[in-house]
């Protein structure tokens, strides 16, 4: 892994979730149908967008500083601008891909859940990689909480999926977007792949079943 930097921006992240990502068109922004998109408003969700503090979001593989970004306007509209200025922070210094909104509502979800204010990434968008390659998952750490601790978070959330890589050369968690909950362990070491364990939850069917997109923002966190 090469030397952590810091790049840095101040997200505030909100609304629906994307239930699918896709090729982005010119001139578009990719990954993202929801009723809290640009140009959308809900002023019943006002209150808890504009009451939520910046959270600092740094890459491991950035070599230069960005300027603070605030992805959600205070009426809880999202800010597609502020949006691709997360993204840059989420590539690191290789070209910006678009990720799904629901994987970025969570990752903020958890760190507000935590009172948190700073989330370091390892991993975004990777080509060939499985869900990374879709724009569906991320690799992180929240400053001040054990892997462990927020992978058991994580895991009580509805339609999703999250590994947690125990070795102590690791110490992360990948969070994806998807249909049906799906929750592993690993301890393999850095560059090193071992078999995972599934962590079985006889709930989580219940919970997907269940899910709604109001249950992805960070109200009541």
């Amino acid at each position: 892994m090469r030397p952590a930097a810091a790049l840095v921006a101040c997200i505030v992240l909100g609304g629906g979730p994307a239930l699918a990502v896709g090729p982005r068109p010119p001139g578009a922004r990719g990954g993202v149908d929801t009723p809290l998109g640009a140009g959308a408003r809900a002023p019943r969700m006002a209150a808890w967008a504009a009451s939520l503090a910046p959270i600092e979001v740094a890459s491991v593989y950035a070599r230069t500083s960005s300027a603070p970004f605030l992805l959600y306007t205070p009426d809880g509209a999202v800010d597609d601008a502020a949006r691709a200025a997360f993204e840059r922070v989420a590539s690191g210094d290789a070209e910006p891909h678009s990720l799904a909104l629901r994987v970025e509502q969570l990752l903020v979800k958890a760190a507000y859940h935590f009172k948190r204010t700073r989330v370091v990434l390892l991993s975004a968008w990777r080509a060939n990689a499985g869900r990374h390659g879709t724009g569906e998952a991320v690799d992180f750490k929240v400053d001040g909480v054990r892997a462990a601790t927020l992978a058991a978070y994580l895991r009580g959330l509805p339609r999703a999926g999250v590994g947690v890589y125990t070795h102590p050369r690791t110490q992360f968690v990948h969070l994806d977007v998807r249909g049906e909950s799906y929750h592993w362990i690993d301890a393999s070491p850095p560059g090193v792949h071992w078999r995972e364990w599934q962590l079985r939850d006889p709930r989580a069917r219940q919970r997907d079943a269940a899910w709604s997109p109001e249950q992805d923002l960070p109200r009541g966190d």
